[in-house]
């Protein structure tokens, strides 16, 4: 598979396992490309064309034309510079890695991860919480997050692998849609009414336990 495919499919999973509705999801898209539409030449050169397809601004290739062909990947829950020259080790000795896959955001996706948790509001609203304090409770975390990230060198592990020519990705929301969906109809099923049962259900679950 190519890894423009590979990112394609992880898109496409993940929106369909969105807590809020495909469709939910799909009219944000069309919202953002009117909005597009409307901005000027000058506006238009700053905006990420990523995002008119992509709802995911934490889930991004940070390397590679798209055209690479992947067959083997080393997978981590964080990705720093020091696994991306693990990678480089372990192909100087003949083993294969096409790919690096991160599940946390590294550069242009962890400077613009504040801009995913908007989505919380939305599941906050689904799960009956008045709009207005979704978005102010929100809003502040947001804010904290967002003012959290700014000083921090976000390009050094891509940068790493792009002087290395390792293709890099990472995948946070889309993997975390499929979580939250899975334990959700876990707990439909079981119908837990205490925190002990959740506990209890959830350690049946090797990963967790």
């Amino acid at each position: 598979m190519k890894l423009k495919s590979l990112f394609n499919a992880v898109i496409s999973k993940g929106i369909a396992q969105d807590p809020r509705g495909k469709a939910r999801v799909e009219q944000e898209l069309k919202r953002l490309k009117k909005d597009y539409a409307e901005l000027s030449s000058s506006e238009q050169k700053e905006f990420d064309p990523e995002r008119l397809t992509n709802p995911y601004s934490d889930t991004r290739i940070l390397h590679g034309s798209g055209e690479e062909e992947i067959r083997s990947i080393l997978v981590g829950i964080d990705i720093d510079v020091g696994e991306v020259l693990l990678a480089h080790t372990l192909r100087g000795q003949n083993k294969k890695i096409d790919l690096i896959l991160a599940h946390h955001p590294e550069g242009r996706a962890l400077a613009a991860l504040h801009q995913v948790m908007y989505m919380q509001a939305d599941i906050a609203c689904l799960r009956g919480v008045p709009v207005t304090v979704a978005d102010k409770l929100l809003q502040e975390r947001i804010d904290e997050v967002e003012r959290r990230l700014l000083p921090v060198n976000h390009t050094k592990t891509a940068d790493a692998a792009r002087l290395l020519d390792i293709p890099l990705m990472c995948c946070h929301t889309p993997a975390d849609n499929h979580v939250s969906s899975f334990l959700q109809r876990l707990f439909e099923k079981k119908g837990p009414e205490t925190v002990k049962e959740i506990m209890n259900i959830i350690k049946e679950i090797p990963e967790y336990r």
